[in-house]
C-alpha cells in the first residue's frame, strides 16, 4: 500500500510518493527544459548552415569546432576561421594540393580498376567460348570413338546442348561488349562534335539569304564567284549558276566568307571611301600643320636675323661713338696744350705767339666772322 512521506500526518506538503519503503523515483525533464534544448539545437543547426554557406571551403568538423569556440555566433566563427586562414595560408595551400593529388590518384585507380574489370570480363567470356568449343570437340571425339550404348549417346547429346548454350552465352557476351565499346565511341564522337562545329556561332551573323535573294545579291555573288571560285558567272548555264549560288548561300548564312565585301559590297565600298576620305583629311591636316610649322620656322629665322642685324648695328654704333669720343678727347688734349703754351707766351711777353695760339683756339664760326678764315 502506498504511503505518503512528508512533514505532516496527511502528507499534504510531501514532494513525492513512494510504494512501501522503496526509494523515491526521480522526476523527468520539464517541458520548458525540452523546449530550451530544442531551440538551442535549432540555433546550432541554423548557425552551422549559415557558416557552411559563408565558408564552403572549410571542413565540417572545423566549422563545428569554430562554432563551439564562438558559442555558436556565426560572425565570431567566421572571423576566427578567416584569422586562422590568414595565419596558416601556406600550410593550408600545401594541404589542399596534397588532397587534390590524393583525389586524382584515387580517381585514376578507380578508372584503372574498372578498365581491368572490363578486360577480365571480356577475357572470361572468350575463355568460356573456347572451353565450350573444346568440350564440343571432346564430345564429338567421344561419339566417334564410342557408340557403345544409348547411355553414352544420351550423355553426348546433353553435353552438346550445354556447349550450344555456352556458345550462345559467349556470343551474347561478345555482342554486349562490342555494343558497349560502340556506345563509348559514339559518346566520344558526340562529345567531340561541338568542337568541330566552329561555324555554329557565326550562323546568321551577317543575315540569312535564300534563293529568292539572287537579284539583290547579284554583285556580291558575281564578285565572290570571280575571286573565290575563279568562275565567271556570265559564262555559266542557268542550272550551274543556281548550284553555285547555293554554295554562296551556305557560306553567307554560316558566316564563312573569306572577306566582308562578299556580304554587302555597297557597305564595304562606302566604308572604304570613308576611310580614304578620313586618311586624306588626316594627310591634309598633317600637311597644313607641317606648313604652319614651316612658316613659324621661317618667321623665327627672320626674327633671329633681324635681331642679329640690330645687334651688329648697335655694336658698330657703339664702336663709332667710342672712336668719336677718342678723337674728341685728343682734340681736348691738344686744346689744353695750346692754352698752356699761350699762357707761357703771355708770361714771357711773346705777344705774336700768344695771338697765333689764341686764333687756333677760336671756333671755326668765330674765325669766319672775324675773317681769319674764309
Amino acid at each position: 500500500m502506498a504511503t505518503a512521506v512528508g512533514t505532516n500526518v496527511y502528507g499534504m506538503d510531501a514532494e513525492f510518493y513512494t510504494r512501501g519503503t522503496e526509494a523515491p523515483q526521480p522526476r523527468g525533464e520539464s517541458m520548458v527544459q525540452k523546449h530550451i534544448e530544442k531551440l538551442q539545437a535549432e540555433k546550432e543547426a541554423a548557425a552551422l548552415e549559415q557558416l557552411s554557406a559563408l565558408m564552403p571551403g572549410v571542413g565540417p568538423q572545423v566549422r563545428v569546432l569554430a562554432l563551439k569556440e564562438a558559442q555558436f555566433s556565426v560572425d565570431a566563427a567566421v572571423n576566427l576561421l578567416r584569422a586562422f586562414q590568414t595565419q596558416n595560408d601556406e600550410q593550408l595551400k600545401a594541404i589542399q594540393k596534397r588532397r587534390k593529388k590524393i583525389k586524382e590518384a584515387e580517381a585514376e585507380a578507380v578508372a584503372k580498376a574498372e578498365a581491368e574489370a572490363e578486360e577480365s570480363s571480356s577475357s572470361s567470356s572468350s575463355d568460356d567460348s573456347s572451353s565450350s568449343d573444346s568440350s564440343d570437340d571432346s564430345g564429338s571425339d567421344s561419339d566417334s570413338d564410342g557408340g557403345k550404348g544409348k547411355r553414352k549417346r544420351g550423355s553426348s547429346k546433353k553435353s552438346s546442348k550445354k556447349s550450344k548454350k555456352k556458345r550462345k552465352r559467349s556470343k551474347k557476351d561478345k555482342k554486349d561488349s562490342r555494343d558497349k565499346k560502340k556506345r563509348k565511341k559514339d559518346k566520344g564522337k558526340d562529345k567531340a562534335a561541338p568542337k568541330t562545329l566552329t561555324n555554329s556561332d557565326n550562323f546568321g551573323k551577317f543575315g540569312i539569304i535564300r534563293e529568292t535573294d539572287a537579284a539583290a545579291k547579284r554583285s556580291e555573288f558575281t564578285l565572290w564567284a570571280l575571286e573565290v571560285k575563279k568562275v565567271d558567272v556570265e559564262t555559266l548555264q542557268r542550272t550551274e549558276e543556281k548550284e553555285l549560288f547555293k554554295d554562296y548561300i551556305e557560306d553567307y548564312n554560316t558566316g564563312t566568307m573569306p572577306h566582308r565585301k562578299y556580304y554587302n559590297l555597297e557597305l564595304y565600298e562606302r566604308q572604304k571611301a570613308a576611310k580614304a576620305a578620313a586618311k586624306g583629311m588626316a594627310k591634309a591636316e598633317k600637311k597644313e600643320k607641317s606648313g604652319a610649322l614651316a612658316d613659324e620656322e621661317a618667321l623665327r629665322k627672320q626674327r633671329e636675323e633681324e635681331r642679329q642685324k640690330l645687334a651688329q648695328e648697335r655694336l658698330q654704333q657703339a664702336y663709332e661713338e667710342l672712336q668719336a669720343h677718342g678723337d674728341k678727347a685728343k682734340d681736348m688734349r691738344e686744346q689744353e696744350m695750346l692754352r698752356l703754351q699761350m699762357q707761357v707766351a703771355y708770361k714771357t711777353g711773346d705777344a705774336k705767339k700768344a695771338q697765333k695760339l689764341l686764333e687756333r683756339l677760336m671756333p671755326d664760326e668765330e674765325k669766319k666772322a672775324k675773317g681769319i678764315i674764309k
